[in-house]
Parts: C-alpha cells; sequence; structure tokens
C-alpha cells in the first residue's frame, strides 16, 4: 500500500485493516520525512491559535475540495496539488487532519432524513422576475415568495394496549414481592438437626499426611507412639504440612476413686472428636502453565495491562490470561496483580511496569523491571531468581519460606537538571539471600535492604529496615475502597486511555489525581502536558507537576520525552521555562535575588501562561518556605500583590532550613 498523505491520516484515525495499519506503520518506522510529518500533523491539530483557511491569499482553499479529497473523489492531478498545499501550510493541514478525525469518529456518512431535505431547499427560493406594472397605474399585490409550509411535527404515537402500559409494572412489583419473601424464609431460625461425629469427613489436602493421621488414629490410648515414616516415602513439603495441619491426640480422661468400671468404659467407648484441616493451597510447582507461555495472571485486584504492539494501546488481562516473554505489563496505582510463573509468584504493586525474560516456565524466573515495585513470595524450597535494571542483572538466591522485594528506586531531586543513576533496593523481611551482579557479592539477613547500583556495587543504606509493603500486603479498608472506586472509572468496551482521559476531570480529588498519574505511566505525555494549562482546576495542574517530575526521575530518552512534548505544546520559549521551573534550581542559581525576582514576575496576571503561574509559585514556597501565603493562579491578583509586597520590603529571603539537592 502506497504512503500518502490521506493513508497517514487513515492510519493514525486507525481507519485501516490490520494488515494495511501494519504495512503503513513498518513505512513510517522506515521513513524519517514521515515521522517528522506524523509529529507536525499532533503538533498543529493542537495549536489553538490556527484557524480555518482564509477565503483568499496563499492558503485559501475550495471547502468542497476538501471534501472531494477526504472521500476519495479527487482527481489525481488536484491530489497532488492539494497535498501540497497542505505540506507547505499548517492551516490547510490542520483543517484536513481535523476533519479527517471527526469523520473517522462518526463511522459512517450522515444519513439527513428526505423531510429535512424538502423542507430546507423550501425555506429560500430564488430571486423571480417582476412583472410589468399595469396600464391603468394601480399598484400589484405582491405574491409570496414561498408558499405555506406545514408545521414540521412528529405525529403523536398511537395509544397503548393496558397490558403493554401496566403489564412491565405489574411484573417488577411481583418479583420485588417475591423477593422479600425468600429473604424473609432464609432469616427464620432453623431446627438444629443432631448429627453423629461419626458422620463428618476429614478435609485435607491430598498429601502423604493422610496415612500419617491414619497411623495417628490408629494408635492406642495407652500411650504407644505410632511408627516412624519411612525415608523414602518422606517428603519435606509432607513433614511441614504434617507439623501445621495434624493436631495431637488428646489424651485419656483420667478416672478417680468416684469414677466407677463402667463409666470409664462408656466415656473410652466413645468416638474421638474428628480433626477438620483446611485444604491448603495448591503447590507454585503443580500450577498449570500454558504452552508458549512463562506465567499466567494469577489474582488481579483492578486491572493488569498488557501493550498490544499492532494496535499501538494497552489491552485489560483477565485472570488466568496467558503471559508471553517480553510482554509489557503494567500495573497502575492503587491495583496490584499476582504473576505466576512456573517457579515463584510475583506480587505487582501498584504503578510498575515490569516483563518476564525467562524464555521456558521451567527456567528460573527473570524479572525485567521499568519502574515499580514488585514481592517475589514466600515457597515451600528454596529458589533462584534473576531481576534486571538499567541492564545489570541481579542474581539472587532465595531461602524457603523467605520473600524478597524489588523497587526501582528512581526519585525527583529539586534543582537537579540530570536523574541521577538507577538504584534497585533488595528488601528482605526474614531469612537469608545471596546476591550476585557482575563480580560483586553479597549477603542480607533479613529483615534488612541492601541498594545495589547501576555501576555494579551493593551498597548499605543506614535505614536497613524494609519498607511496610515488602513485608505484608495492603489489605486495609482504605485502600480496598480506593481500588474498587478508581475500578469503577474504567468500561469494558472502551479504551483504557479514554477512561483515563475522562477520570482526569472527575470531582473527586483522589480520582483526579490517580487518573493523571496514570496517564504518565501509559506513557502518553500528549495527553498529560496540556494539563499544566487547564483553567479552574488547581489540583489537575499539581498533580500534571509532580507526573512530569515523576517522568523526568527515569532520566535518559524518558526525561528527554517530557521535554520534548513542552516544547511541542507550549512553543520552544514557554517549553523551555516549564522545563526550568519543573527542574528547580541550585543553591547557587537560588541565591541571587534575581531568581526570586523573576519568580515573582511570573506569579503577575500579565503572564497567560497557567502552567507558568503554578509553577513559579510551586518554587516560591520550596525556595522560601513561605507556605502561608495564599495564591490562585486562576485569580493571580490578590496573591501576586502579596508576594510582590516581600520583594519590594526587601524580605523574601531564602529559608535557611531548606535542604539541599542530595
Amino acid at each position: 500500500m502506497r504512503l500518502t498523505l490521506r493513508t497517514l491520516l487513515a492510519w493514525l484515525d486507525d481507519t485501516l485493516p490490520p494488515v494495511q495499519v501494519r504495512e503503513i506503520g513498518k513505512q513510517v518506522a522506515d521513513s524519517p520525512l514521515a515521522q517528522e510529518l506524523v509529529q507536525r500533523i499532533h503538533r498543529v491539530t493542537r495549536q489553538r491559535r490556527l484557524t480555518v483557511p482564509s477565503k483568499n491569499g496563499a492558503d485559501a482553499t475550495d471547502p468542497n475540495l476538501v471534501a472531494s479529497y477526504l472521500d476519495n473523489d479527487l482527481e489525481p492531478e488536484k491530489v497532488a496539488e492539494y497535498e501540497k498545499k497542505c505540506l507547505t501550510s499548517d492551516v490547510n493541514l490542520a483543517e484536513a487532519a481535523s476533519v479527517h478525525q471527526i469523520l473517522s469518529l462518526l463511522g459512517q456518512k450522515v444519513q439527513v432524513p428526505a423531510e429535512a431535505k424538502a423542507r430546507m431547499y423550501q425555506l429560500v427560493k430564488g430571486r423571480e422576475a417582476q412583472p410589468a406594472p399595469p396600464s391603468n397605474g394601480a399598484p400589484v399585490e405582491p405574491e409570496s415568495i414561498t408558499k405555506p409550509i406545514p408545521p414540521w411535527v412528529v405525529a403523536p404515537p398511537p395509544r397503548r394496549r393496558s397490558l403493554e402500559r401496566f403489564g412491565p409494572l405489574a411484573a417488577c412489583l411481583g418479583l420485588i414481592s417475591l423477593l422479600c419473601w425468600s429473604a424473609y424464609e432464609s432469616l427464620q431460625p432453623e431446627a438444629a438437626v443432631p448429627q453423629d461425629p461419626g458422620e463428618l469427613q476429614l478435609r485435607m489436602r491430598p498429601t502423604h499426611a493422610a496415612p500419617a493421621l491414619a497411623k495417628a488414629d490408629a494408635t492406642p490410648e495407652t500411650g504407644a507412639e505410632p511408627a516412624p515414616a519411612s525415608a523414602e516415602n518422606a517428603h519435606p513439603a509432607d513433614a511441614v504440612a504434617d507439623v501445621e495441619n495434624v493436631a495431637e491426640k488428646p489424651e485419656a480422661p483420667k478416672t478417680d476413686a468416684a469414677t466407677t468400671p463402667g463409666d470409664a468404659t462408656a466415656d473410652a467407648a466413645k468416638p474421638a472428636a474428628p480433626i477438620v484441616v483446611a485444604p491448603k493451597g495448591e503447590p507454585l510447582e503443580t500450577r498449570k502453565i500454558p504452552d508458549g507461555a512463562v506465567g499466567v495472571a494469577s489474582k488481579i485486584e483492578g486491572m493488569l495491562l498488557r501493550y498490544n504492539i499492532d494496535k499501538r494501546e494497552w489491552e485489560r488481562l483477565a485472570e488466568g490470561a496467558a503471559i508471553h516473554t517480553s510482554d509489557r505489563l503494567l500495573v497502575l496505582a492503587p491495583f496490584r496483580a499476582v504473576v505466576a510463573t512456573g517457579k515463584s509468584a510475583l506480587d505487582v504493586q501498584g504503578d510498575t511496569e515490569f516483563q518476564l525474560l525467562q524464555k521456558d516456565p521451567t527456567e528460573e524466573p527473570v524479572v525485567g523491571i521499568v519502574h515499580g515495585r514488585v514481592v517475589v513470595e514466600p515457597s515451600s524450597s528454596p529458589a533462584a531468581l534473576h531481576c534486571m535494571f538499567a541492564g545489570r542483572t541481579v542474581n539472587l538466591e532465595q531461602p524457603a519460606n523467605a520473600a524478597i522485594g524489588f523497587e526501582l528506586m528512581n526519585r525527583w531531586t529539586y534543582g537537579q537538571p540530570t536523574a541521577g543513576a538507577a538504584v534497585l533496593g533488595v528488601h528482605a523481611a526474614n531469612g537469608e539471600i545471596s546476591l550476585s551482579m557482575d563480580k560483586a557479592k553479597e549477603k542480607l539477613s533479613g529483615p534488612g535492604t541492601i541498594l545495589a547500583t547501576a555501576s555494579g556495587h551493593f551498597n548499605r543504606p543506614a535505614a536497613a529496615k524494609p519498607p511496610g509493603w515488602a513485608i505484608e500486603p495492603e489489605r486495609s479498608p482504605e485502600a480496598t475502597e480506593m481500588r474498587t472506586r478508581f475500578r469503577k472509572e474504567f468500561s469494558i468496551d472502551r479504551p483504557v486511555l479514554a477512561d483515563l482521559v475522562s477520570a482526569t476531570e472527575n470531582e473527586n480529588a483522589e480520582i483526579k489525581t490517580l487518573a493523571i498519574a496514570a496517564l504518565r505511566a501509559l506513557g502518553d505525555l500528549s495527553l498529560l502536558t496540556p494539563i499544566l494549562d487547564r483553567p479552574g482546576d488547581p489540583i489537575a495542574r499539581r498533580a500534571a507537576i509532580a507526573a512530569i517530575r515523576e517522568q523526568a526521575s527515569l532520566g535518559g530518552p524518558s526525561a528527554q520525552r517530557a521535554w520534548d512534548q513542552l516544547e511541542a505544546d507550549f512553543g520552544p520559549a514557554d517549553g523551555a521555562k516549564l522545563e526550568r521551573l519543573l527542574v528547580g534550581f541550585g543553591d547557587e542559581e537560588a541565591a541571587k535575588t534575581s531568581t526570586l525576582r523573576a519568580l515573582v514576575d511570573d506569579l503577575s496576571p500579565r503572564n497567560e501562561a497557567l502552567g507558568v503561574r503554578e509553577l513559579a509559585f510551586d518554587n516560591l514556597r520550596t525556595l522560601t518556605g513561605r507556605t502561608t501565603i495564599p495564591y490562585d493562579a486562576d485569580h493571580p491578583e490578590p496573591g501576586f500583590a502579596a508576594w510582590n509586597h516581600l520583594v519590594e520590603a526587601g524580605t523574601l529571603k531564602l529559608d535557611p532550613k531548606r535542604k539541599p539537592p542530595m
């Protein structure tokens, strides 16, 4: 398929078949000119100051020509001429791209009723010839230009029968009555039915512990010990199960002098109370991994997303879904998910992107963390695993019944234009873990924490206590409620990105903040940066500031994408200023009087950029420590006057207790 402007617009608006989508995508990836044109289309369609093409001049275009071009009804000669005009004119390119996007959302041509067309044609008629005046000079009565038009009203619907009108209501009332009666009957106390204790069945998991229990029950009450199990049939997991699940036999009741021999014989003949053992979960070694996969989504509390390369979007995964090698997986905050591999189970925390990099489920698990936190759940036997980050691989030997937490510790630091090197935190709740990375080797005894740096070394922090999420999952009622509330913002039949954009305008501040942070996690910064200029919504603006700074903390290409998106949305001048304010000021630059003066000037109502005003206020509070002076970027006059008064009085100084950048 040939790559033209029209096919490129269809590819961007997702109106092509899947085969053509892959073909055009490959051509775009191989053509720098096409990639530049895609970025230009995104930029011109978001510019607020562009208008429609003028009626005359170099940018003048007939709207009918644009419609014919988009409908593929234009002659080839005019197609080339119009595409050339679009490539040289932002106004025409924005018009073609925007109209094509609107038409793609409609899905089909708009059907106009024939009656509406006839009515519109009758409303206005062309000018008719005036008749000649009569010879006697009498005035001529003007004729009506249009004929009387009957009112265009919809005929009243026919009256429905009584059964159709009142039947559904009667059925609903009957169903409600039936449900109320069922609820009432279920609450009535039932008569207690005596049950023979011998009829109770023993519940236990299918292990070798059953023979041990049978031997224990068969042991006479004379104090003789049961025969030990043979070494051939012994199993470590079974031994643990026997210790945990098998209750000790109760001792025979003692008889005193007042007890008659007949009573003692009757008591001894009574059957002992049966031992009820709760069934255990299925061992990790027996979990079924689908063919060709390396893992499975075992449990999802909220949503687990996987990136679809062909559709270029994130898709939801259901519980039991197969996970393949190098699948990009993402868990949004505040959700969590458990992913089972052939050797271990991973408890993935919110705001985490990761991959499973092993080739086969029988191999040792290899977890690649892009950002976020993962807990490797304890298993009944020792295991080996590997964690990859920033081009490094940390090899670990996990002891039995010990959990290990991984955390990629990218932190934004005020005043540092470049992010520090990535650091992987390894947390142990108990047991002793052996770690190795290249030539470096360490041992970590729980509870404790050790840091693996991108330079290939291990460091021990001053506070070696592991965080709470690495020891026990967050299961508070507040966290569960937040997951439930945020989950309600998503629909099954809509893309995740569309639901997140809608949630950024939610009235609830927590939902709105989570949605804006999720936009950054999905990687679509083009929908995140415009929130900096959203009027009347300071909560959304501050959440966008935090999300962009979180993106900058990843460093390298990830941070550069954020700065490039700011320049594309706000222009070179405002984009560079926003980047400067997002990074912050170092000690040397913050000590200058001109820095505080410039920040106060940015609070002025003369500055039209809401994002600049919001960030200037954020920097002033950070540098001066003055958090009691109010300021509203939407109504800046009172706050600007208060801060400007401090500057003129010479009392606006740096906070001496401010911590310097680490």
